[in-house]
């Protein structure tokens, strides 16, 4: 059996939270071990799928791109990093989040969102915060304890080429105008999951990405062909219509320096 299916920005986001909430390694992690969210619009969808509860999603970020450009989220009403250690919720700043990456393991793991994936399985996280952000303070200690590194990431962010080349030529000191923040990117690898990966995981079916783009709402969608065992391909599709509706997301941002 074959589906065809559209899913726009969010609703991919609310879908790939259901398949990360639902990993055993994320399972473990949250019931026994350390798990960090850190903040992120696709993590914020992660929070809510695993405590059951809805958050301000569009706050739940430091960095964020809006239509403006690359920006940074206001700090009044701004949610802070979510660490559950053995099922107990402590909210971190990104300097809070050192003692708990100091401790973490092979089994402990860290969901963060990012602003580019190529095909080669790297992620890109733009940065313009002092010492590089999040991704800066924790690469280190997730590199050196083998911790695992979940990236959430819809195909919204898939760039056509190597992010390894891009890096270098990027950075607040380096580019002369932006719209938006000036940044610098850091090129990480980690276990990156998009709505083709959410789909295999939580139904057993094959996606393929066949167009994308749209007005209307539509704006950064992605539109699938699905394949598979008709009851696999019937329970994505309802499923995938429940999550059809998914409100876009909006947030408040701060003012850019004149020099920034």
């Amino acid at each position: 059996m074959k589906a065809q299916v559209t899913l726009t920005p969010a609703e991919g986001k609310r879908l790939i939270a259901k398949a990360i909430s639902c990993m055993d390694s994320v399972q473990k992690a949250y019931k026994e071990g350390i798990l960090i969210i850190a903040t992120s619009t696709t993590t914020a969808y992660v929070a809510e799928e695993l405590m059951g509860k809805e958050i301000n999603k569009g706050m739940f970020t430091a960095g964020v791109v809006t239509k403006e450009g690359a920006s940074i989220t206001k700090a009044d009403g701004r949610y802070k990093h979510y660490v559950f250690e053995k099922g107990a919720l402590k909210e971190c700043t990104t300097p809070e989040l050192v003692p708990y990456l100091a401790r973490m393991g092979p089994d402990d793991v860290m969901i963060k969102g990012a602003n580019a994936i190529d095909p080669f399985g790297a992620a890109g996280i733009l940065l313009a915060g002092s010492g590089g952000g999040t991704i800066g303070t924790a690469w280190g200690h997730l590199i050196r304890n083998g911790a695992q590194l979940i990236i959430a990431a819809g195909l919204e962010k898939l760039v056509p080429g190597p992010l390894d080349g891009v890096a270098p030529m990027m950075g607040t000191e380096v580019i002369d105008k932006a719209m938006g923040w000036k940044c610098g990117m850091m090129v990480v690898q980690g276990q990156i999951i998009t709505e083709m990966e959410a789909m295999k995981m939580l139904f057993g079916v094959d996606v393929i990405p066949v167009a994308g783009g749209g007005i209307d709402g539509a704006e950064g969608c992605k539109i699938f062909l699905l394949g598979g065992p008709d009851e696999n391909v019937e329970l994505a599709y309802e499923v995938l219509s429940e999550i059809k509706g998914e409100p876009k997301l909006s947030t408040s941002i701060m003012d850019k320096p004149k020099d920034a």
